[in-house]
């Protein structure tokens, strides 16, 4: 009798399925809390955490019987490689398109008048590895778009005097006031660029890769051999 076109078994057919899923689940579930925690939406915790730990933990165990316990971690591994910058990618993505639909909104410049500053607390930064503290101050801003006057309470990172003026950007239908970094965007840009390069081009591989190991295709039958 000849062999079949592959070996893998069913309990590896199996395994490999659950893995994949698992872990299509923890990226998913984990790129849309990133996406939450982007726009500040307290939500984004929840039991998601639980959910993508749990997707994981499912997903190694259903490695092992494909790949056996020595192969299964590097599996794992290479799996995070491409998971990580996936997630991390879709929270700069959601980053960049939150600041570029404001700029959007934003879009008749003001002039903004500074009043009543006074400390409100302190912000923690990391720099070079060292956490550096500096002191946060709220400010009245108020400005005239629109036809009317606005005010806002705005935290700052320096102490205005009364009557400090500046300029910055606003909606004149809605008052949203904004301050266009110009920078910041472009700089959110390159890096959602440069952190999905290894997605872009590594992920289509494993889709390869798993589509060579005939892992998910039907056995083939066992022909006899030819007399």
């Amino acid at each position: 009798m000849a062999e079949p076109e592959n070996g893998w078994s069913p309990l590896q057919r199996i395994g490999g399925a659950i893995s994949v899923s698992a872990f299509a689940t923890a990226v998913v579930v984990a790129g849309l809390a990133a996406r939450d925690w982007t726009v500040d939406d307290p939500g984004w915790l929840g039991g998601r955490l639980w959910v993508v730990g749990g997707a994981l933990l499912v997903g190694l165990l259903g490695l092992v019987p494909a790949l056996g316990w020595s192969e299964a971690g590097t599996g794992f591994l290479l799996f995070l490689f491409f998971a990580v910058p996936a997630v991390l990618d879709t929270a700069l993505t959601t980053k960049v398109v939150q600041d570029v639909r404001q700029w959007l909104r934003t879009d008749q410049p003001v002039t903004v008048t500074l009043s009543g500053c006074h400390h409100s607390g302190y912000r923690t930064d990391t720099v070079d590895n060292y956490q550096v503290t500096s002191d946060v101050y709220d400010c009245t801003y108020s400005w005239t778009a629109g036809g009317r006057s606005w005010e806002q309470v705005r935290p700052t990172d320096e102490d205005h005097r009364d009557g400090y003026r500046t300029r910055m950007w606003t909606d004149p239908s809605t008052g949203e006031l904004a301050d266009h970094d110009v920078v910041g965007i472009a700089v959110g840009i390159l890096l959602a660029g440069i952190v999905a390069v290894p997605v872009l081009v590594f992920g289509p591989g494993a889709v390869v890769l798993l589509h060579g190991s005939r892992l998910f295709r039907r056995p083939a039958r066992k022909t006899p051999d030819a007399a």
